[in-house]
């Protein structure tokens, strides 16, 4: 686009784009300091590009959904972006508050695209772009217990919104692997003596580890000890629980869990470099300079996912928004694997493709890359 057709598009009303679950246009006013900046970062490479039919305006509401506030604020905070014209959504990202949210979306049809990892987010005006996926993350856990050699794993299963979910795919899979579920232990996620449920366990002398649940078990630091209570270092796995590092990183030691972070990604290198060249902080972390945080790839690829809903969207309203995302088709990404891209159609509101979830390590509180799914047969 040239600078005249964008200074004639900027005299035009802005395209309201909601954010839910974020506190305002400072970003360090936000828990996890990039997420803000990688969205603006991917809405100004657009304008620059010429890719958006017109000025955006970026409008802010905290949420305070759940764990800590309620699913009504959640609720609230969709309705409130909405009243204020906004076309599209990005928020109600945890599975609870997107499953609270995903009626209202439905019934005022205004797209709302959120990161939960369960299958019940689903409806005409959901769209999906999961940090993690239920299903998919017990396939990938299975799939990487049978390629090691284990033929059995102790399972310790947490009282949480996606538990259930988790483990229905998890027996599953080990079904289809021929895998043995050894044991099997069900806590809350501030259990009174964690030690208690792992020292069962570990009796149960299975070949291998897996922990299914939200992380507070591993972030809060309660895994770790328990763990070393009982004098327990078994080969262990665990969900998209794993990007929970971000609180600790000597609490995941030992853990093999999944992420979306590649290194083997060019564009995650290159958006790398383009946003510590954009806002002159580091992205990466200090142990791995080839490693970022999936949560800023996420924030910039759901843009990514709005930005095209916008450019093949043949009205400006809710409505045609969700005709525009639905029209989405291989659009690269910077989270997952190289052939990793956004999809979608009438159909399919999933929107990743492709090897967007990966595998992880933590060795002596250094990050170390795992790979891709692959054959376990």
């Amino acid at each position: 686009m040239n600078e005249r057709a964008k200074q004639l598009l900027s005299g035009y009303a802005k395209i309201k784009i909601g954010l839910l679950g974020f506190n305002g246009p400072d970003p360090t006013n936000d828990e996890f300091l990039g997420i803000p900046r990688a969205t603006v970062m991917a809405f100004e490479e657009a304008w620059e590009a010429g890719l958006l039919p017109r000025r955006y305006e970026l409008v802010f509401d905290p949420e305070n959904g759940l764990p800590n506030g309620t699913a009504q604020n959640a609720i609230n905070g969709y309705n409130r972006l909405v009243d204020q014209g906004c076309i599209v959504v990005l928020g109600a990202h945890s599975s609870d508050n997107a499953y609270a949210v995903a009626p209202v979306a439905n019934a005022r049809k205004v797209p709302l695209i959120g990161w939960p990892g369960t299958e019940r987010f689903a409806g005409e005006y959901c769209f999906r772009l999961g940090n993690g996926d239920c299903g998919g993350d017990a396939e990938l856990i299975v799939s990487w217990v049978k390629r090691k050699g284990y033929k059995s794993v102790a399972v310790l299963l947490e009282i949480s919104p996606n538990s259930e979910e988790y483990f229905r795919f998890l027996q599953l899979s080990c079904r289809r692997h021929d895998i043995r579920i050894g044991a099997l232990e069900i806590t809350t996620q501030t259990p009174d003596d964690l030690s208690e449920n792992l020292a069962r366990l570990k009796d149960a002398k299975c070949d291998a580890f897996v922990y299914l649940g939200y992380g507070q078990l591993l972030c809060q630091g309660l895994m770790k000890e328990a763990l070393d209570k009982i004098q327990w270092d078994p080969p262990r796995i665990t969900t998209t629980a794993f990007m929970m590092y971000m609180f600790g990183h000597e609490l995941f030691d030992g853990w093999v869990g999944l992420d979306q972070t590649c290194e083997d990604n060019p564009r995650t290198i290159a958006f790398r470099k383009r946003y510590e060249a954009r806002f002159g902080e580091e992205l990466e972390l200090k142990d791995n300079p080839n490693w970022c945080c999936a949560l800023h790839l996420l924030a910039y690829d759901g843009a990514q996912a709005v930005i095209e809903g916008l450019f093949r969207a043949p009205l400006l309203t809710g409505e045609g928004m969700k005709v525009g995302l639905e029209r989405i088709r291989w659009v690269p990404t910077v989270t997952g694997g190289p052939r990793t891209h956004l999809s979608a159609n009438p159909n399919e509101h999933n929107l990743f493709s492709g090897d967007w979830l990966t595998y992880a390590r933590m060795e002596n509180g250094v990050i170390k890359y795992e790979g891709l799914l692959e054959a376990c047969d």
